[in-house]
């Protein structure tokens, strides 16, 4: 039976990275495409799968990768759905993103995995989708930049909400949104930022004036508790 490795302290939980490889003390879940390779699971080394709407094509090939996704699912550290979502600025047809995420939300809630999603000038189209699928797994915005009146209103949905490097940008409604929000609903990502997800924490718990320690426990439980159905199988 495969278990999580065991450290020395709560790990720093980088819940969305495009790059490879895992930092000291931390678990990661990189972000892949259907079609890339998923190495075998050494204690924390978790995967996302999904088609990012900058990939959507024609539907014949949106199917076959779906497809794919859904093959990749059947590995239990593939933990995430995604990313997938809808972007109005470099998306293909918006028409066939929106037949797209739904069939990843339908997975989600198939293979009891979160959902990370891209979400780009289309909030909107999200928030309909999240009202008449009611899913069951939670829907999580990654890269998060929403000012406080948007947060509130996908707060009361349920959504969850994962920061990363926008956290240094002093002028970002994020960071209000941050400090709003309760522990429960947070995560924190690297995304393709060259900086560690330990920075990120550091950076964030100034700003929510807790230590470093507290936050990451905080955030270690939100992992635990959304990968509750998968962390129970290893």
């Amino acid at each position: 039976m495969k278990t999580v490795s065991k450290m020395n302290q709560v790990p720093f939980v980088d819940i969305h990275t495009h790059k490879p490889g895992i930092e000291d003390n931390a678990i990661t879940v990189q972000n892949i495409l259907p079609n890339e390779k998923i190495e075998k699971f050494r204690g924390r080394n978790f995967y996302s799968v999904g088609l990012h709407p900058w990939n959507v094509s024609s539907e014949a090939v949106n199917d076959v990768l779906i497809s794919m996704v859904k093959e990749a699912l059947e590995n239990d550290h593939v933990c995430f759905v995604g990313e997938c979502g809808l972007d109005k600025i470099k998306g293909g047809d918006f028409t066939e993103q929106v037949r797209v995420f739904r069939a990843h939300a339908v997975l989600a809630d198939e293979f009891k995995r979160p959902l990370i999603i891209h979400c780009v000038k289309a909030y909107n189209e999200i928030l309909e989708i999240h009202q008449k699928m009611r899913p069951e797994m939670p829907w999580i915005f990654h890269g998060y930049t929403g000012g406080l009146e948007l947060t509130k209103q996908f707060g009361k949905r349920g959504f969850l909400f994962s920061f990363g490097k926008i956290l240094f940008n002093t002028r970002a409604k994020a960071i209000e949104s941050l400090r709003w929000l309760p522990m429960e609903r947070i995560f924190f990502e690297t995304d393709e930022a060259k900086m560690g997800v330990q920075d990120i924490y550091e950076k964030a718990a100034k700003l929510k004036n807790v230590t470093p320690d507290i936050l990451a426990q905080e955030i270690w439980n939100n992992f635990n508790r959304v990968e509750s159905s998968l962390i129970s199988r290893f």
